[in-house]
Formats: C-alpha cells, structure tokens, sequence
C-alpha cells in the first residue's frame, strides 16, 4: 500500500513496516554530461563531440560559432563550409553515453566516432585519430556475439 512518501508492506509475518520511498527525479539528457552526437539538419551526417558540462551548455557554444561565423568546431565548420543548416536542440542533440569520469570522456568520443566513421555517418570535417586496432576488435567481437 502506498500513501504520500511511505510505502507499507506486510511481511510473512504480519508485522506492518514503513519504508520511505526516494522521489527519484528524472534529468534530461541535456542536463548531462558525456559524449554526444549533433545530427546536421541537412545531409544527416553526425559529429561526436564529448563535455564534463552539461550538453545545452555544449551546444549553445556550437550555435554561438555558426551565428559568428566561427569554424571552431567541426560541427560548425561543417555548417559553414555546406551552407547547411543547423536544427534545435531537440531535434539535433543526442546524448550517446553519459559519462560523469572525466577521463573517460576521451575514449568513449573515439570509439564513438570510429564507429561512425566506419559506417560513413560522420561529417567529413571531423576525422578519427588513426586505426585503431583495439577498437577494431571490440567491433568484430560485438558482431560475432550478435544472436541471428
């Protein structure tokens, strides 16, 4: 039975306890942290970015280097070379692992870009570092463990 905050239970027993429930508050994705991907409006293509802030912060910063004209990013660079245009924040921003380890940040933002790499979804501006071979047989165990 669960009445406010309190959830009662009866046990094998009969003995009634009182357990306070946690109110769990659910954040949105753009309060996070972590490695994200921007989805360009026009061709679909994705950049992978990652920030230890939030990713309204992040992508407010993005939008900030297109409106100045400024190529700091490769997501705007990718705008302002194409002429394409850029979406809303909900639309556009997804979050792809939300990290809260700073130096995680970096290797999840790698795999994530290899893997869009390899199936040519990121933009071209953006570029992996070079072959990686363990990132390559992360992938092939990941297909191989696949149920068909």
């Amino acid at each position: 039975m669960v009445s406010g905050n309190q959830i009662y239970n009866t046990n094998l027993d009969g003995w009634l306890t009182v357990r306070l429930s946690k109110k769990q508050t659910l954040i949105p994705d753009h309060e996070k942290s972590g490695v994200y991907g921007i989805k360009c409006h026009k061709c679909h293509e994705i950049y992978v970015g990652q920030t230890s802030r939030n990713l309204k912060s992040r992508y407010q910063e993005h939008i900030r280097y297109i409106k100045n004209n400024d190529p700091r990013s490769a997501y705007a660079l990718h705008i302002l070379s194409n002429r394409h245009e850029y979406g809303n924040i909900n639309d556009t921003i997804t979050l792809l692992k939300r990290i809260n380890t700073p130096v995680l940040l970096l290797p999840y933002e790698q795999m994530y870009m290899q893997s869009l790499h390899h199936n040519n979804e990121l933009i071209p501006e953006q570029h992996p570092n070079e072959h990686n071979p363990m990132f390559e047989l992360l992938q092939r165990k990941h297909l191989t463990s696949q149920p068909t």
